[in-house]
């Protein structure tokens, strides 16, 4: 394993060490002080503190947000630097060191991920909740009976869409459209 690579795993699983729970935290550190022995590594080489900006890719506003978020949670500072390149797309960075910098990228896709999977469920909550599906006057409606079986992996989803659409305000376009026309 080249230095860069490990230096980077190192940087990671301090992160989950410091910053874990339980089991997670004592695996982590097990597996950091292993890998110190194994290659033998100063773990104060490890610790730059020199500060440089730091550039990390994301998509759309809910990632900026959740970048942002993760920035604040890492280094305790709010300030933060938005960029757009042809060749990189959307930007934000922030000073931080370069431990600071894997530990923020780490955790920017592990929230990524979860995130998405949480949107997802919310999105079908919120379908559920406004009986966004199609019944009888559509064109192409097929009785529930006939459709498709949904797959298995979306049995989870359903479940915790059905429990947030508890919670969801049911949204109406009638309401709306009454609010826009002019009492006379």
């Amino acid at each position: 394993m080249d230095d860069n690579k490990l230096e980077a795993k190192l940087l990671k699983i301090k992160a989950l060490a410091e910053r874990g729970e339980g089991g997670e935290r004592e695996s982590a550190i097990k597996l950091y002080n292993k890998l110190l022995k194994k290659y033998d590594i100063d773990e104060a080489s490890l610790q730059k503190d020199s500060l440089h900006k730091h550039w990390f890719a994301y998509e759309g506003d809910i990632e900026e947000n959740l970048l942002v978020q993760i920035f604040y949670m890492v280094t305790g500072d709010s300030e933060y630097f938005r960029r757009h390149s042809r060749t990189h797309g959307d930007q934000c960075g922030c000073m931080c060191t370069d431990f600071e910098r894997t530990e923020i990228a780490f955790y920017f896709e592990f929230y990524k991920g979860a995130l998405q999977q949480e949107l997802e469920a919310f999105l079908m909550a919120f379908k559920l909740k406004n009986h966004l599906f199609p019944d009888e006057s559509a064109r192409c409606y097929v009785p529930e009976e006939d459709a498709p079986a949904e797959a298995e992996v979306y049995t989870d989803i359903l479940i915790k869409a059905q429990k947030m659409a508890e919670d969801i305000d049911k949204s109406n376009p009638v309401r709306m459209i009454e609010s826009e026309v002019p009492a006379e």
